[in-house]
């Protein structure tokens, strides 16, 4: 079965259920997304490996969201434009801008397929595996607070060894950007890194994927970093494989530097107390364990964030100017931020979106934050039966999950006993979800 990930972009929700049914059927991946800023906010999380971008939406055109991730060097995936009659001209067009192939409105399942595992073929999984070069953006923290102060400080203090360097924090709190400012304070020269999500990894792959990783680094003056997210999620067979490679990777008689910095939500200590994880490997990733709070937690930088993005959003992805008054601010500054950095960084793209050239006043703010909430309120009042077959599944799915999650205080791998489901599969199928197992009540 076939592990590629695959994010179908259509505002059709007829033509994105129908491809979505028949690609899970092929054993793919699949992530749907009804336009433009909701595949924007998918890629905030997913790793795909390849996109069907469909080119007339309401929101955000295909074209113009091509565009837009090719100016900020953002598609380490593959493009299928879908293209309707009368716009082969639009797609052929799109393909001078990164996309590797169309295919025409009405869709031929069987040209699809074959158009899909062509793709697949020529650009085999990159995000899960993406070097990272002189054109990744890449961030320090940014706040005046004493907590992002003291994480400032820890990473420089860090940049100046070669321990391996495990962060821990909530989904959308900045792991993976703080490992790649490590990275970079390191490898002044942009030594070689590849970052590999762990949730991509299964028993057949793993062993390739990390010796793929190995030369890769030791081919560009044997010096990098190997980035593994979400190392939580490994099941104990692939715990047991990543410490073979780490071993031999840190033999002493080599010349090569290779440090292993990851991401985890859950605390691998705790985890190790419930043989959930290996002793020996959490020795190994987590010579220096790096805490990241949550945004709640320094609420004082918020307004220093948001005037951050307002700016940067502008210049990477090309969205309006629009500054947000000091109301607007002070009324963000006392927001919860379930979703931390990421849900800021989504925030100020939809306000910067929303009609209006004038400065974004507070009513706004605090409408498109009710209108979020209204709809989630929507979503969970409604009962299964006035869903279609495949959001009630997803409903009960979702309740199952949490019903076990709270029954077992959070661990996984008794639920995943429970369901019968091979772990790393469930953590798929729980970041599906949006359902934080490091806390239930936050989902």
């Amino acid at each position: 079965m076939s592990q590629s990930h695959i994010l179908i972009v259509d505002d059709e929700p007829d033509i994105r259920n129908l491809i979505s049914e028949i690609l899970t059927d092929e054993g793919y991946q699949v992530s749907v997304a009804d336009g433009g800023k909701n595949a924007n906010q998918q890629l905030q999380e997913i790793s795909p490996d390849l996109v069907l971008l469909d080119i007339w939406m309401p929101d955000i055109d295909g074209i113009s969201l091509l565009k837009s991730w090719n100016q900020s060097h953002s598609m380490p995936f593959s493009v299928v434009m879908m293209s309707g009659h009368g716009t082969i001209e639009t797609a052929i067009e799109a393909t001078k801008m990164g996309a590797k192939d169309f295919v025409e409105k009405p869709i031929s399942l069987a040209k699809l397929l074959q158009t899909i595992e062509q793709t697949l073929a020529i650009q085999p999984k990159s995000q899960a595996q993406a070097s990272i070069n002189s054109e990744w953006q890449v961030l320090e923290p940014i706040g005046s607070s004493v907590a992002a102060q003291e994480l400032r400080d820890c990473i420089e203090k860090l940049s100046k060894t070669n321990n391996n360097t495990c962060f821990i924090g909530d989904s959308g709190s900045g792991k993976l950007t703080l490992a790649l400012w490590l990275h970079q304070l390191r490898h002044q020269d942009q030594q070689a890194a590849v970052i590999i999500d762990s949730l991509a990894l299964d028993d057949t792959t793993i062993d390739t994927k990390l010796e793929q990783a190995y030369q890769q680094i030791i081919s560009n003056n044997s010096s990098g970093s190997t980035i593994l997210t979400n190392v939580d999620c490994l099941t104990g067979t692939l715990q047991n494989k990543l410490l073979i490679h780490l071993k031999q990777w840190q033999k002493p008689h080599q010349n090569n530097t290779i440090q292993l910095l990851s991401t985890t939500q859950q605390d691998l200590k705790v985890m190790v107390n419930n043989s959930e994880f290996n002793r020996e490997l959490y020795d190994f990733v987590a010579e220096f364990p790096v805490v990241v709070c949550s945004l709640a937690e320094r609420s004082e930088d918020v307004p220093e964030l948001l005037n951050f993005y307002v700016n940067y959003l502008p210049d990477q992805e090309q969205t309006p100017y629009r500054k947000i008054s000091f109301a607007a601010q002070n009324h963000l500054r006392n927001y919860a931020w379930p979703g931390n950095l990421r849900e800021l960084k989504n925030l100020v793209r939809q306000l910067q979106l929303q009609p209006g050239d004038a400065e974004i006043q507070l009513e706004e703010v605090t409408e498109l934050l009710l209108q979020t909430q209204a709809e989630q309120s929507a979503s969970s009042h409604s009962t299964r039966y006035d869903l279609k077959l495949r959001d009630a599944r997803e409903e009960f799915e979702r309740d199952y999950f949490l019903y076990h999650l709270k029954q077992t205080k959070g661990k996984v791998g008794d639920v995943a006993k429970i369901s019968g489901m091979e772990r790393t599969n469930l953590y798929r199928k729980l970041r599906a979800l949006n359902i934080n197992f490091k806390n239930s009540d936050k989902s």
